[in-house]
């Protein structure tokens, strides 16, 4: 008999002959295809899980079952599997690749730990943080769920829809129950059913206000045409409960995720750093923690402003008192990057022209500027910077007499050997369209990006 694990929104694995089993041995991974299913839009809670570095196939699919819209919390429930190797970020989106998403940072997750010793109870509870009173919720089922053998459920995924198959859109299926046991549900693949992309992803019963997460996408058996299986939620509800009456401790490091993603008030500011693909290459840099934020800074400079930018919000702004000496807001200036002039200087910048300071900021070329003395001659037609620099001139005239903030264009270019590097200058002179500065679509956003999940999925090896 040949097992089956389907980590891309797909699911685990679980050995049988006539009847799903109760245990589950070792997880091997193949492809097949997924059939039939038909493009979803009523169910916008159903979200994409982006994964860590080192996940098979990149991504998993979950179900927000929970918020907290008072301290921005939403709880997602999906497979244990599908946390194995983290989770970096979640997307509420009918197309996790296109521009009209939401991005939820993950503040913590936790595996049902009989999952690791057993092989059974594929469940794991993903904290976000974002959300707000509009964020939508379809909620686990309780006991008892009510399915019989027979049963019509809906199961929604965004996994693979054919062989090689580079689907991002989230897809959906009705299936009559066909097997059923305290811990699985059930179903015959033959005319349909989930796969590869599809782990984590939810069964649901009813529809409306009613509808409710009956299981939780699990493994394939004979293929993704044969036979398919869930964790069936009433099967370790002391375990889901547990997860979704727990809420991580405020922190300084929680509340700038809160605040950077989803509905929060730095939303906007990084979702532009995201969509910068010098800034999506550095964050990914960073992300994938071979190399220190130093080197990565140094390797996609243009980035530095934007990411700043982002973090100066959460710092400065809604996290200000918890975030009050933190190292990770120590560089972090009120308005933007910390302007390294006489205090009464950076003082009346900071009060005076706040706003021009923060454009200035996530202006990547504008920032840089600053970092290096306007010594670039592009500097001089960057809007940003000219603007910062009217403006403490017009201003701050007497603070910044001298100033170099004040003094664009007036300072002696840099010797050829501290040139900056290609990519910073563009062919026209111009700080803002140099090329490479801007990605082409949302594809980017996520750290290890949608279009690189999609070769992982088209490459993936066959196995036994």
């Amino acid at each position: 008999m040949q097992l089956r694990f389907l980590p891309f929104l797909a699911l685990a694995a679980v050995a049988c002959s006539t009847g799903p089993s109760e245990h589950a041995p070792q997880l091997d991974r193949t492809q097949s295809a997924i059939i039939n299913g038909a493009r979803d839009t009523t169910h916008p809670a159903v979200v994409a899980l982006v994964l860590g570095e080192g996940a098979p196939d990149g991504t998993c699919s979950g179900t927000i079952v929970k918020t907290d819209p008072a301290r921005h919390i939403g709880w997602v429930a999906t497979a244990a599997h599908c946390v194995e190797h983290g989770v970096f970020r979640v997307v509420q989106a009918e197309d996790f690749a296109a521009s009209d998403g939401i991005y939820y940072s993950v503040l913590d997750y936790e595996a049902d730990p009989r999952w690791a010793t057993t092989g059974r109870s594929d469940f794991a509870v993903v904290r976000i943080g974002g959300v707000d009173a509009s964020t939508p919720v379809i909620p686990l089922a309780t006991a008892p769920d009510g399915l019989t053998i027979g049963t019509k459920v809906t199961s929604i995924g965004y996994g693979v829809t054919g062989e090689s198959s580079g689907n991002t859109k989230r897809n959906a299926i009705e299936k009559p129950i066909a097997e059923l046991t305290s811990e699985l549900v059930g179903y015959d693949q033959a005319t349909g059913g989930v796969c590869f992309g599809d782990s984590g992803g939810p069964v649901i019963a009813g529809s409306g206000a009613s509808a409710r997460v009956v299981a939780i996408h699990s493994f394939v058996e004979g293929g993704c045409d044969v036979r398919g299986f869930s964790a069936r939620v009433t099967s370790n509800l002391p375990f889901l409960d547990a997860q979704l009456a727990k809420a991580p401790t405020p922190s300084c490091e929680q509340c700038r995720k809160i605040a950077s993603s989803g509905a929060g008030a730095c939303a906007a500011i990084r979702t532009a750093c995201l969509e910068d693909d010098d800034c999506r290459k550095y964050e990914d840099c960073v992300a994938e923690g071979k190399k220190d934020e130093a080197a990565c800074a140094a390797e996609y400079p243009l980035a530095q402003g934007p990411s700043v930018a982002a973090a100066s919000c959460a710092c400065g702004g809604p996290c200000a008192e918890l975030c009050a000496g933190a190292p990770a807001c120590a560089d972090v200036g009120r308005c933007g990057a910390r302007i390294d002039e006489a205090a009464e200087c950076a003082s009346c910048v900071e009060s005076a022209c706040c706003e021009e300071q923060k454009d200035c900021t996530a202006d990547g070329r504008c920032h840089l500027c600053l970092e290096r003395d306007d010594t670039f001659p592009s500097c001089e037609k960057n809007a940003p910077r000219a603007k910062l620099a009217a403006c403490a001139t017009d201003k701050c005239a007497a603070a910044c007499a001298g100033a170099q903030i004040a003094t664009l264009g007036k300072t002696a270019p840099a010797p050829a050997s501290e040139a900056p590097p290609a990519a910073v200058e563009s062919d026209d002179g111009g700080c803002s369209t140099a090329p490479g500065t801007r990605g082409t679509s949302w594809l980017g956003f996520v750290a290890l990006g949608a279009l690189a999940f999609v070769r992982r999925r088209t490459a993936r090896p066959h196995r036994a």
